[in-house]
């Protein structure tokens, strides 16, 4: 079963706010509020992936960063 507390622990330590759109076993989308602004992301719990709009972030069950994947 896939659950957003990963998700939420990386929002914590990240001091940012998450205010969600739409969430489902398979899809977690919403906006961040960062220190730089509004922030748009989609979270794959299954895959613990972070997709934002310049990278892609991976983490582990505790919320802390794998891989960061720079987009283009």
């Amino acid at each position: 079963m896939s659950t957003v507390k990963p998700f939420t622990h990386w929002v914590i330590y990240r001091r940012y706010s998450v205010r969600f759109h739409h969430r489902a076993a398979d899809l977690i989308t919403g906006t961040l509020t960062t220190p730089l602004g509004p922030v748009e992301f989609r979270y794959d719990p299954q895959q613990m992936l972070i997709h934002l709009p310049d990278a892609a972030i991976t983490i582990n069950q505790h919320g802390w960063e794998v891989e960061v994947k720079p987009h283009a």
